[in-house]
């Protein structure tokens, strides 16, 4: 969930962190100037950036969907319906990256070689 949020975050607008002014109490009575003096000052946006490229990161040790570092399991069956699971996987990355070579703005979000394996915030 976290991993897309400096994409959007990162443009303050998108995503304030705090307001300075009070929202407005009737549709239509906000301009351009109200909405200019309600984003957060620079000190403030430089520490919310911060925190959401912060958060936005994998670890250097990452672990993604079908990365199993540890051995739990030897059944034969249980190793076959992984293998399935990893080439399905695969087949995925594969037809979200012919698909993003035709975007002007690739989505890779859901990317199963961009999703960890575990939450860890």
């Amino acid at each position: 969930v976290n991993f897309g949020q400096y994409d959007w975050c990162s443009w303050i607008p998108n995503a304030p962190p705090t307001m300075r002014c009070p929202p407005p109490t009737e549709k239509g009575t906000v301009t351009i100037e109200h909405i200019i003096e309600s984003l957060p000052d620079r000190g403030r946006s430089c520490w919310h950036l911060g925190a959401v490229w912060s958060l936005s990161q994998f670890q250097n040790s990452e672990f993604f969907l079908g990365m199993y570092p540890d051995e739990h399991f030897t059944e034969k069956p249980v190793k076959q319906a992984m293998l399935a699971f990893r080439k399905n996987l695969k087949d995925i990355c594969s037809i979200i990256q012919d698909r993003n070579k035709s975007k002007n703005l690739p989505y890779y979000y859901l990317s199963p070689d961009r999703i960890p394996n575990s939450v860890a915030v």
